[in-house]
C-alpha cells in the first residue's frame, strides 16, 4: 500500500505482513521517479529496496524471501539467536553459545527440532 506512513527518524513504518512503498524523485534525477520499498515479514525482519518500478521492488522481495525460506533459524526459549545455511551450524553455535536452556531450531520442510543444553550462560 502506497503510505505516507513515515515515522520521526524518516524510516517508513510497516506492520508484520505488509509491505509500504513511496515515491521520490531525487535531485540528482529530477525526471526519473523511484519507489522506496519496505516489507515487514510475520517474523518481524524487515526488507527495503529502492527501484525504479513497484515491480521490481516486489521481485527483490520475492528473491529474499525465497532465501529466507532455505535458513534454519534458532531460538533458546522466545529469543531468536541468529539464521543458519545448515542444521550443522547453527548447533555449532548453540554448543559454542555458552548458553543454558532449551534450543529450538526451525527450518525448511517443517524442520523442528529442540534439546536442553547446560552452559555457563555467559
Amino acid at each position: 500500500m502506497k503510505t505516507k506512513s513515515i515515522n520521526d527518524k524518516g524510516c517508513s513504518v510497516c506492520e508484520a505482513g505488509t509491505e509500504n512503498y513511496t515515491t521520490f524523485r531525487p535531485a540528482h534525477r529530477p525526471k526519473q521517479t523511484y519507489f522506496q520499498y519496505d516489507y515487514r515479514h510475520t517474523d518481524g525482519d524487515l526488507y527495503s529496496t529502492v527501484a525504479s518500478t513497484l515491480e521490481q521492488c516486489r521481485r527483490r522481495r520475492d528473491e529474499w524471501l525465497n532465501k529466507k525460506a532455505e535458513k534454519y533459524v534458532l531460538f533458546i526459549g522466545f529469543k531468536r539467536l541468529g539464521e543458519f545455511d545448515t542444521i550443522l551450524e547453527a548447533k555449532k553455535y548453540a554448543d559454542n553459545s555458552g548458553l543454558s536452556g532449551v534450543f529450538n531450531l526451525l527450518g525448511k520442510d517443517n524442520y523442528r527440532d529442540s534439546w536442553y543444553a547446560w552452559g555457563n550462560d555467559k
